[in-house]
């Protein structure tokens, strides 16, 4: 009996706590970089690499980011352990991709591609209680007014 409400209980969890989404493998990305920072020579690396294979460091970063960490960062919007926010990424049945990813300054890129490869950009902050529009190089090219009406600042270039 006790062994059967363990086995739900662990299965209720493993279920609860993933969440289908790959995350940012931070953990297992922090070894990853600190493999790669400690011997110069790419059979020095590997040398490394297997080592933490078999004691076995990446196997539970791995699991540690699929079970945990990867959950939080799908519940809380950040991943806990590399601090950056999560992405949006979209795609359109049409072969474009639409990205939203968030800045430290608060503002968030908006990014679509097209399937020719046409790049379209659009960074959006807050300005007061009006949002602004800036583009590649975070110069302003319209403001939301008043009325909620989106208004193409002097001297912005629409072609």
């Amino acid at each position: 009996m006790k062994k059967t409400l363990a086995m739900a209980l662990a299965a209720l969890f493993m279920l609860g706590s993933t969440s289908s989404c790959i995350g940012r493998m931070g953990l297992s990305g922090s070894v990853m970089k600190w493999n790669l920072s400690v011997a110069e020579s790419k059979w020095g690396r590997e040398a490394v690499f297997l080592v933490l294979y078999i004691i076995p460091v990446y196997p539970f970063s791995g699991m540690l980011d699929l079970l945990i960490f990867n959950s939080i960062e799908f519940h809380s919007g950040t991943n806990p352990i590399s601090g950056q926010p999560r992405l949006a990424r979209i795609e359109g049945s049409d072969g474009s991709v639409a990205s939203v990813s968030p800045r430290e300054d608060g503002s968030i890129d908006l990014e679509v591609v097209s399937a020719e490869g046409e790049r379209h950009f659009v960074n959006l902050i807050r300005d007061g209680d009006h949002a602004l529009a800036r583009d590649d190089s975070l110069e302003p090219i319209a403001r939301m007014n008043d009325a909620g009406e989106v208004v193409l600042l002097e001297g912005v270039d629409t072609r």
